[in-house]
């Protein structure tokens, strides 16, 4: 179940490094760098993060499937697609400076 919030940073990872192309490689590269950090912060704040405790007994939840918080999770999903969206730009931009060099 992936919320359409996750796409928010990678959608902005990958906005900031099409702009990226107009300055210098150093800001290309700060940029990569920079999304990875802020990924593995979501995926981290995922885990750390406690949502308030739900029960059985919690009025419309029925199954205990629905009884779980989904806002960890979600943080989690965006770090994770977020570093693999940097992974893939960081080929690409390898691939595109040797041929452009």
């Amino acid at each position: 179940m992936i919320s359409s919030y996750v796409w928010i940073l990678p959608a902005v990872i990958a906005a900031g490094w099409v702009l990226s192309w107009w300055g210098t490689r150093r800001i290309r590269w700060g940029l990569l760098s920079a999304a990875a950090v802020v990924s593995a912060l979501c995926v981290t704040n995922g885990f750390l993060t406690k949502g308030p405790p739900v029960t059985p007994q919690t009025v419309g939840c029925s199954p205990a499937f629905e009884c779980m918080n989904w806002g960890p999770i979600y943080w989690i999903e965006a770090g994770l697609i977020g570093f693999a969206c940097c992974v893939v730009l960081t080929l690409v931009t390898l691939v595109a400076e040797i041929i452009i060099l």
